[in-house]
């Protein structure tokens, strides 16, 4: 049963009159009336094409929007007789908005959808973020498909990306989470994916949603839970991402907090479920499991080699403390020189990465601290990445991320060794 405390009366009881539904939809909202009307009209169109026969809910779960958000999703008309496609709707598809307690918070928003995924006895659920743009049917049906045909228990978005977008999960989540785990699952840093309403009750039951790690990455720390615990999971390609997730923006240190912070939290607590893991196997994938898209983009090298610069030069002390001495004379060394030569490594980026997650294992200083200084290091393999990657074709893109991860791999025994290191 769910953790009743989370819900509110007024949104209890409008649950319980709808009863047991077969696909429950979340969306998490906060101030997004502008963009919330699209992703509507894609769910619309999603159930009358593909899950006309079921019972059907909406959950909007919102952080006390002044923009008008939740009425826009509620007052919205919803076609209950015939879409775009002559399809006839043969159930009432429901729509229910709730207010959760407290400040706006993703964790608050994912737990409360969970918590009425759980009450309503969902079979298949997906969650969506009224940010995404693009967002259609087919993004829709593909999330909850897996879940609802095919028993699995966990659906992670792929899409097609800008070649400059999506740098973190490129460079360091992907890669880390396959050698770590042991599974090839690219997106661990997800605004929208799918879930059984099984994998909803356990992750809803676990003990961790205090802990701060969770609630500032939750839907990271779904993914991984899904990949420690053994269950069943899949990708599915759903489309066009748009550039709102860059992280070579100053957004980056928040962006590393809610993705690699919880995965280095994941990894500390649990550390049976990936020690003993060799290699890698991929997942079953619905599609193609990546594109790429040649739209142009702005990217600032030099102001990232600087940042990196700066960073080492000023962080000395404390990279002294997280970094083995050889590498960190190898990343003082690429901080010299100009932006246009500079050469971050591969076998140099993964020993950064693995001496940083054995230093938040040992609690080597603040763990938000760590993370905080891992930001100038990240700029830096951003800046080698893109100068090395400036004229390579797609292809060519996935070819060096391949390489990367056989490499996060292959040196996955000098993670272990630094892990062990002091402990």
């Amino acid at each position: 049963m769910p953790d009743e405390t989370i819900l509110s009366d007024d949104f209890l009881h409008e649950l319980i009159s709808v009863g047991e539904v077969d696909i429950l939809i979340g969306v998490p909202t906060y101030n997004n009336a502008a963009t919330v009307g699209p992703l509507l009209r894609a769910l619309d169109d999603a159930v009358l094409r593909t899950f006309a026969r079921e019972r059907v809910v909406v959950v909007n779960a919102d952080g006390g929007s002044r923009d008008g958000t939740p009425e826009a999703l509620v007052a919205q008309p919803l076609d209950d007789h015939q879409g775009a496609h002559g399809l006839i709707q043969l159930r009432t598809v429901h729509r229910i908005t709730a207010h959760y307690r407290g400040q706006p918070s993703s964790a608050m928003a994912l737990r409360t959808i969970l918590a009425a995924a759980d009450l309503l006895s969902a079979k298949s659920c997906a969650v969506l973020s009224p940010t995404s743009a693009h967002v259609t049917a087919e993004w829709i049906e593909h999330l909850v498909r897996p879940t609802f045909r095919d028993a699995f228990d966990y659906v992670a978005p792929l899409y097609r990306r800008n070649r400059h977008d999506g740098l973190l999960i490129r460079q360091a989540l992907y890669p880390f989470g396959r050698a770590a785990y042991g599974r090839r699952v690219r997106e661990l840093h997800a605004e929208d994916f799918g879930f059984s309403g099984a994998f909803a009750s356990h992750c809803l039951a676990h003990d961790a949603w205090h802990q701060h790690a969770v609630q500032q990455g939750p839907a990271t720390w779904m993914a991984l839970e899904s990949l420690s615990g053994g269950f069943k999971v899949c990708q599915a390609f759903l489309g066009a991402k748009s550039r709102s997730e860059s992280t070579t923006d100053g957004d980056a240190v928040s962006v590393i907090q809610r993705s690699a912070g919880t995965m280095l939290w994941c990894l500390d607590t649990n550390p049976a479920s990936w020690r003993d893991k060799t290699g890698s196997e991929p997942v079953p994938t619905f599609g193609p499991d990546h594109e790429f898209s040649d739209e142009p983009a702005r990217t600032n090298k030099k102001r990232l080699f600087e940042l990196f610069r700066n960073g080492v030069n000023e962080l000395t002390p404390i990279l002294s403390q997280i970094l083995h001495p050889e590498t960190l004379a190898a990343v003082q060394t690429a901080a010299t020189g100009e932006a246009g030569n500079l050469r971050f490594e591969d076998n140099l980026w993964v020993r950064v990465l693995y001496d940083f997650a054995a230093s938040y294992h040992r609690t080597v200083i603040s763990r938000d601290h760590l993370l905080q200084v891992f930001t100038p290091l990240y700029r830096g393999r951003v800046c080698s990445v893109l100068g090395a990657q400036r004229s390579l074709s797609g292809e060519q893109i996935e070819q060096s991320t391949e390489a990367l991860c056989l490499e996060f791999e292959r040196l996955k025994p000098y993670l272990l060794e630094r892990w062990e290191a002091g402990s």
